[in-house]
């Protein structure tokens, strides 16, 4: 099965002007090119130069790690052709000198799906182990998720303070707020669960473990998560949540490690018509007979076992489910993360266009058993086309005076991400008519080339993206395209500033499309109350589609914009049809928030007629509290536009944050226009 393989950045940082498209890469993650299959998680590389990681568990027949295999025993298969071993590694044989960096462990309780006397046994086991390893190279955080996901204890060495978070017993139908200590740690790159921005989680445990793995993505260390549960069974709803959640357990560099706590009741007995073990809570399954398997999940698996093998495999952990001594599989996942080789090569391919590398490796030692990943996603590059033709036409057309014939719109409002850098959530649309496709392979084919430049007022570039989209259409489908439109969605990061947004498209041949707009970021400081935003549009995808589309979201690094589990498409022309229901999305962000006692927040807007600069509604004070999560500042959340109280015409909206404290932000402002 496979191990992380994860990338090791040669060019840290796509620089332009001091801001960059791209943070510092962190580990490489994983995604399967269809519904997940245990074990076969491919992983995903970014950045301009690369060194592909893999690291490997290498066991004897009876599970024995083997710590004497050398780097002239090992070959290393991208796409079926050998590559070239440049580093090699033993996490175990670190010199005494070298400087040590700690381990992390999640100890993850899906107390959704356990009952409290299950709980009981789970933690009375978790309090045992976390007070024999915990240590300053051993340190642990522990998480709960019930309906919400809670942080009980942030990473520490201190095994007290550990075993008092896992002590309580959380039961599924009351939602608590437990302890929430967060502890300084000297190393900067040191890991720290923060509340996301943006919430997937709330609903789902598989959802909540990729939160936790967007938490520490950026902790470029190996690390492992206990997962506490009684298991679920992976219905064709789980299957998107599944893949994006090995997808950013593979990003993160995370191994995931199943306890099925069922096993504390007892030992599991046999289920004669299904072939399958049924423990002492699970009943049969009357429909097994006319279920079919799972080629990759053992025999044995029940129908709750099965996400769990599946998030062992897909992550190059392995499963603690058939032994009531817990506690020693436990110490040995703390045992595992040093018992890992780590194999290097350069990958061939450098294109970084999003393509799939399949990776093997062999050893040459009779009776080995192996666990690693088995391929690559190569996320496509935040500035596909620099250096290549098409780039260099775009940039000319550009810097051009030429108008383009191809109608563009286009939207970019900016959402903050830290202090000093905010994100543009730019999205832009072309009739589909306009579109033009040659034959190829039987069908139609078109590649759309997508150039944005962020002029400063000196005329240098702030920041910058490119891509390629490639369309590809039978006959029948081409009309169809052709009434639509062309829609694209991207980000990129930029610091306060006023700049010149150009953006070229190519679509075929030699048509184009440009569009220059005026782009005014605000200071961000962190320290006041202030509003990121508006979006405003009226489509939505469901959390069902949008877990689906979380794989092209980690890959490309986008940022959707999500609350209470929808995401919004944002509109790119804010016109909108009386009969439509647009939504208007902000990000309030409030310090105060991470006090602990809160204050209330809410937003306020009015719209102004402009042509006659009149107000034309004004709004009570909506508050957010229900979209807040403990100790985050952030907090993402829609309203509805009342389109149905306004006349035909233009109008601006105008929006700003308050709290109970008495803060009020900055007024937000958005032209949009009822048709």
């Amino acid at each position: 099965m496979s191990r992380h393989l994860w990338l090791l950045t040669m060019s840290l940082l796509i620089a332009l002007g001091g801001i960059g498209l791209e943070p510092a890469a962190a580990p490489a993650g994983a995604q399967n090119p269809s519904p997940p299959v245990a074990g076969n998680a491919p992983v995903v590389i970014k950045t301009e130069s690369n060194m592909v990681l893999v690291d490997v568990i290498a066991t004897d027949k009876k599970g024995n790690y083997l710590p004497d295999l050398g780097k002239k025993d090992f070959h290393v298969y991208e796409d079926n052709q050998e590559q070239a071993i440049s580093t090699f590694s033993r996490e175990a044989d670190t010199q005494p000198n070298a400087p040590a960096h700690p381990r992390y462990m999640v100890l993850f309780f899906d107390d959704a799906n356990m009952d409290p006397k299950l709980q009981v046994g789970a933690r009375e086991q978790a309090g045992r182990f976390v007070e024999s390893t915990a240590s300053p190279n051993r340190l642990m955080a522990v998480v709960n998720f019930s309906e919400v996901l809670k942080i009980a204890q942030n990473f520490t060495a201190d095994g007290e303070l550990l075993k008092r978070a896992v002590s309580t017993v959380k039961s599924p139908s009351v939602q608590s707020t437990p302890e929430r200590v967060n502890l300084p740690h000297p190393n900067p790159r040191a890991a720290s669960l923060t509340a996301a921005p943006w919430d997937l989680a709330a609903g789902s445990p598989l959802l909540s473990i990729l939160e936790v793995a967007q938490m520490l993505r950026a902790v470029p260390e190996r690390k492992a998560l206990v997962l506490f549960s009684s298991g679920f069974p992976l219905t064709s709803d789980r299957q998107p949540e599944l893949a994006a959640t090995l997808d950013a357990l593979n990003q993160a560099n995370i191994a995931l490690y199943p306890v099925d706590v069922r096993k504390f009741a007892g030992p599991p007995t046999l289920d004669a018509d299904c072939k399958k073990v049924r423990h002492w809570n699970e009943t049969p399954d009357p429909h097994c007979l006319n279920q079919e398997s799972n080629p990759d999940t053992p025999e044995i698996a029940s129908a709750n076992e099965q996400v769990l093998y599946a998030l062992a495999k897909g992550t190059g952990g392995f499963e603690i489910f058939s032994s009531n001594d817990f506690l020693r599989g436990l110490e040995k996942v703390s045992k595992e993360m040093n018992e890992y080789y780590n194999l290097g090569y350069t990958p061939p391919n450098q294109e970084h266009d999003g393509s799939y590398h399949k990776i093997s490796v062999k050893v040459d030692r009779p009776g080995a058993i192996m666990r690693y990943r088995t391929g690559y996603y190569d996320v496509k590059s935040p500035d596909l086309l620099k250096g290549k033709p098409e780039g260099k036409t775009l940039e000319e057309r550009a810097s051009s005076q030429q108008a383009g014939e191809i109608p563009v719109s286009l939207a970019a409002p900016y959402f903050y991400v830290e202090p000093g850098v905010a994100r543009v959530n730019l999205a832009l649309s072309v009739p589909g008519s306009a579109i033009d496709f040659e034959k190829q392979n039987g069908g139609f084919h078109s590649d759309i080339n997508v150039l944005g430049i962020a002029y400063r007022e000196n005329g240098s570039v702030a920041a910058r993206f490119s891509d390629t989209v490639k369309l590809d259409y039978q006959k029948k489908d081409l009309k169809d395209f052709a009434k639509s439109s062309f829609d694209y969605q991207n980000t990129f990061n930029i610091a306060p500033g006023s700049y010149t947004l150009k953006l070229v498209l190519s679509a075929g041949r030699e048509k184009f499309g440009k569009y220059t707009a005026p782009l005014v970021v605000e200071p961000f400081t962190g320290s006041n109350l202030c509003l990121g935003g508006p979006a405003l549009g009226d489509q939505f995808l469901p959390v069902s589609q949008l877990t689906a589309n979380m794989r092209t979201v980690l890959h490309e690094e986008r940022t959707p914009l999500v609350f209470k589990g929808m995401e919004l498409v944002p509109s790119t022309s804010y016109r909108f049809a009386k009969s439509a229901q647009p939504v208007v999305y902000v990000e309030v962000y409030d310090p105060e928030l991470k006090s602990p006692a809160p204050p209330s927040v809410g937003v306020l807007f009015n719209i102004v007629d402009k042509k006659t600069n009149q107000p034309a509604y004004s709004s009570n004070t909506i508050l957010i509290d229900d979209y807040a999560r403990s100790g985050n500042p952030l907090v993402p959340m829609g309203f509805k536009l009342p389109v149905e109280r306004l006349q035909a015409g233009d109008y601006r909206l105008e929006i700003k944050g308050r709290d109970s404290s008495g803060h009020v932000s900055t007024v937000r402002s958005a032209d949009f226009s009822i048709e």
